[in-house]
């Protein structure tokens, strides 16, 4: 069914009464988290929960290991970690809040890589073929931009979802 574009995802199920959540993600490449300023969050139209303890597995096993690798509640690993979720009524809601959750961290004192303040170094001198800084003078236009796109799993056959349901 997949492949005929007829499955049925888990995004694709809405259940009655179905909380919505979304991740918060670390904006530092390594270090801790100092404090969440979750009071404003928990106010907001919707929000059901913050959740940043050890309660929120963050990296299941995956593969053959069998179990989860070592993980501390508040420590940061890498740029773009999930170091907190927040719970709403609604996707727009739990977004919005995710996006407005300020987080004090504290970085460690000598980070690997900074992916703000990183430099690229070629091992190689690179082949120049032409004179670019001719042919972008003499354009009739030019678009001279800088995109940054967050990283991202690539599951093309599921989004990334899942459902948990209670009774009782």
């Amino acid at each position: 069914m997949k492949v005929t574009g007829t499955a049925t995802y888990a995004a694709e199920y809405r259940p009655e009464n179905c909380a919505e959540g979304v991740l918060v993600t670390a904006k530092i490449a390594q270090g801790k988290v100092f404090r969440l300023h979750d009071d404003q969050i928990r106010s907001m139209p919707g929000v059901l929960g913050v959740f940043a303890d050890k309660l929120m597995l963050r990296r299941p096993a995956q593969g053959t290991a069998g179990q989860a690798p070592v993980q501390n509640v508040g420590e940061v690993e890498y740029y773009g970690q999930p170091v907190a979720l927040v719970v709403a009524e609604t996707f727009e809601q739990a977004r919005h809040a995710a996006h407005t959750l300020r987080i004090d961290y504290e970085s460690a004192p000598k980070v690997p890589l900074d992916p703000e303040s990183s430099e690229y170094h070629p091992a190689r001198k690179p082949v120049v073929l032409g004179d670019l800084e001719e042919a972008m003078a003499q354009a009739a236009h030019c678009v001279d931009l800088t995109y940054a796109t967050e990283g991202h799993a690539s599951a093309a056959m599921e989004p990334h979802a899942s459902i948990a349901e209670w009774q009782g």
